[in-house]
């Protein structure tokens, strides 16, 4: 089995709410113009977010220092999530303490198979969903039957064919993380109501972007046998994640979700942020119009000098090249030329599919995104 390497490598992001240009970042000393960020609305550097932040730790310290069912619970968390279950439309909301975190302990949680638990159920999963879905299916035990990206005709395919005595769920995301594809969510959710499937939507790239006032594409209809999960760590400028769901799933994940059982709740200073941030994203629209045009703009025009970007129709670019050695050298001319980039490479992505993954923010302007679609042709005359 090929070994692969990884390293960490150290960013400088010292007074970077202090910059002019906000996606500005230091690395080996180099500035950079950050082009991996998750930080799609720039919100981990607005002045309300910090002075909300600043405010909560100067009253309530630095940790709660305890799971929320312990003592790490206070009415203003409670107050949050119920702020956060009427912006998806439904009926309750848990905050944990991250998306990996949350996926990889609710499903079990959800589906009855947590350590020492054994009940069937097949998990039907899109093949391109995230490491902690697949990390917290595979703890469940059960049989997995992953179908074709977005392709739900196969997922209809695979459904006819199971057990039907068997209870199923179905897991997506909506807008995936390496690919910047969007799911076809009135189809699967169609799906999951002809085939009597529970149905878990991680909306993690998505809320902030996409939706309804920003708050993701699955917010649009409640419905009792289906959560949606969603993370502060990108569009919210924060830490942590979160399930919304109907009364009776809430319930359950309370006393089964190891994730929040056994685990501190959030520091004060994350849950301030969020609490601003959930404010604030409302009155985005604009910021969200300028992301989207101009991801789909370099899209186009990535498109016309045969760039490969895949299905990509959002703020996740991937430039996929197919070759690693090919990646690399992308990857060193663009961070020379102050763009910071990484590569993306399998088993992260499927072999053969070596890409730089790009994502843009708002706080871009259209001149930096000109200079970099003009690096790319430089590198293809090299």
């Amino acid at each position: 089995m090929q070994k692969i390497e990884r390293k960490l490598e150290n960013i400088n992001f010292s007074n970077r709410t202090g910059i002019r240009n906000k996606d500005s970042i230091l690395l080996n000393g180099t500035s950079m113009i950050n082009f991996s960020s998750n930080d799609y609305l720039g919100l981990s550097k607005n002045k309300k977010l910090i002075s909300s932040s600043l405010k909560w730790t100067k009253l309530y310290g630095t940790s709660f220092s305890s799971s929320r069912l312990v003592s790490g619970n206070f009415d203003k968390i409670n107050y949050l999530e119920d702020s956060i279950s009427k912006k998806v439309n439904c009926e309750k909301t848990l905050i944990l303490g991250s998306g990996f975190l949350l996926n990889s302990t609710l499903i079990p949680a959800l589906t009855d198979n947590n350590v020492g638990q054994r009940n069937e159920i097949l998990i039907f999963s899109d093949r391109y969903n995230h490491s902690s879905i697949n990390f917290g299916s595979f703890l469940t035990k059960q049989k997995i039957i992953r179908y074709k990206h977005l392709d739900l005709n196969h997922l209809e395919f695979l459904l006819k064919k199971s057990n039907n005595k068997i209870p199923k769920i179905i897991i997506t995301e909506t807008l995936f993380s390496m690919d910047g594809d969007i799911v076809d969510i009135e189809g699967v959710r169609f799906l999951a109501k002809k085939f009597n499937s529970f149905l878990y939507i991680d909306e993690a790239h998505s809320m902030g972007v996409l939706g309804k006032n920003g708050f993701g594409i699955a917010s649009n209809l409640y419905n009792e046998n289906e959560v949606i999960i969603g993370t502060f760590g990108k569009s919210f400028g924060s830490y942590g994640g979160f399930v919304s769901s109907s009364k009776k799933i809430y319930d359950k994940i309370i006393s089964t979700c190891s994730g929040l059982i056994y685990s501190s709740a959030l520091p004060p200073g994350n849950y301030a942020a969020i609490s601003e941030a959930i404010k604030i994203i409302p009155t985005l629209k604009r910021s969200r119009k300028k992301l989207l045009e101009n991801s789909r703009f370099l899209i186009k025009e990535l498109n016309k000098i045969n760039i490969n970007t895949g299905s990509s129709n959002s703020q996740i670019i991937p430039i996929i090249l197919g070759d690693e050695t090919k990646c690399f050298e992308l990857q060193s001319f663009l961070r020379k030329n102050g763009f910071f980039v990484k590569v993306i490479r399998s088993p992260t992505v499927p072999k053969g599919s070596e890409r730089i993954r790009i994502s843009l923010t708002a706080t871009m302007s259209k001149k930096i995104i000109n200079n970099f679609l003009n690096l790319i042709k430089k590198f293809q005359e090299i």
